[in-house]
């Protein structure tokens, strides 16, 4: 008998990555497909199709999983909208793809994905619940206990990122001022540094490169990230009290500049008898496409 496989899709800022993968988490072939920051509905929904093609002819294909940023209705399967890709509003994801692929669909917030592909395959498998977050374009969160992710209403739980870090504090992608995604991300540090002085960076990669350079004002930024993070990811370790925190994501790259602070920095602020249990770190930053992957598996 072949090898029951799937499709993932991992639906990024700028980027929609796409993989084949079979039951184990092994991946058979992956391929990016880039999209226009100012994307509307029928132009993405055309990059969807194109990151599904190569693998549409592939035998025993058992589903199409679909990972993106929310807000979205889990139920009817919508992209609500997205902070990142500003023009896309109301976009029927499963209905668009089901009646295109006529395979089945499953859709959830691109970290709700990662976490279900941590739990089920990352470096910290053998945990009994994990708290994954996510350190890319923007700041995601998802919660997987006994291997049953957590949703939320309508599937949008764990939105970690748009939490409060600063009342009245910079302005989110979102719309909202003072949310952690706006302190410890891509967009949060380029925006930050922009605003101090008046240089536009070019990426993540540009402003790790000041740090550790110990360019004053990139350093500073990211230490005031740090403490508003470790405050973020104690308020849910509190409220969730999780085996394993993970992080993933393109950030995670940096780890040695901030990785070892920010876990300090979350020990000192938990309850104590906490401390010895938690296991915290980066995870193995597992492929998103992988993670959506997951979801045909955990639904098969």
């Amino acid at each position: 008998m072949s090898t029951s496989l799937s499709i993932g899709i991992d639906i990024g800022g700028g980027s929609i990555k796409s993989g084949l993968y079979d039951f184990t988490g092994k991946e058979i072939s992956t391929t990016v497909v880039e999209t226009p920051k100012d994307v509307r509905t029928d132009e993405f929904l055309n990059c969807l199709d194109k990151a599904i093609e190569p693998f549409s002819k592939s035998p025993n294909l058992k589903g199409i999983g679909v990972g993106s940023p929310g807000p979205l209705d889990n139920e009817n399967g919508i992209l609500l909208e997205s902070a990142n890709l500003h023009y896309l509003k109301d976009v029927p994801i499963t209905n668009y793809l089901s009646s295109q692929w006529k395979l089945p669909i499953f859709y959830e917030n691109d970290a709700n994905c990662a976490a279900l592909g941590e739990a089920k395959f990352g470096k910290y498998h053998f945990a009994s619940s994990h708290l994954v977050l996510t350190l890319g374009t923007g700041l995601g969160g998802g919660f997987v206990e006994d291997g049953i992710l957590f949703r939320g209403y309508h599937g949008n739980g764990i939105e970690i990122g748009h939490t409060t870090a600063v009342i009245d504090g910079a302005l989110c992608g979102c719309g909202q001022r003072g949310c952690q995604e706006a302190y410890f991300s891509t967009k949060g540090f380029l925006n930050r540094y922009l605003e101090r002085t008046s240089r536009q960076l070019r990426d993540a990669e540009d402003f790790f490169s000041l740090v550790k350079g110990s360019d004053p004002d990139a350093v500073q930024i990211l230490d005031f990230g740090i403490v508003t993070m470790a405050e973020c990811i104690r308020s849910a370790i509190h409220m969730l009290n999780p085996e394993a925190v993970v992080l993933v994501g393109g950030i995670t790259k940096a780890w040695d500049l901030f990785g070892d602070k920010l876990e300090a920095k979350v020990r000192e602020r938990i309850f104590p008898v906490l401390n010895d249990r938690l296991i915290f770190g980066k995870g193995e930053n597992l492929a998103g496409s992988l993670g959506a992957a997951s979801l045909v598996f955990s639904n098969a």
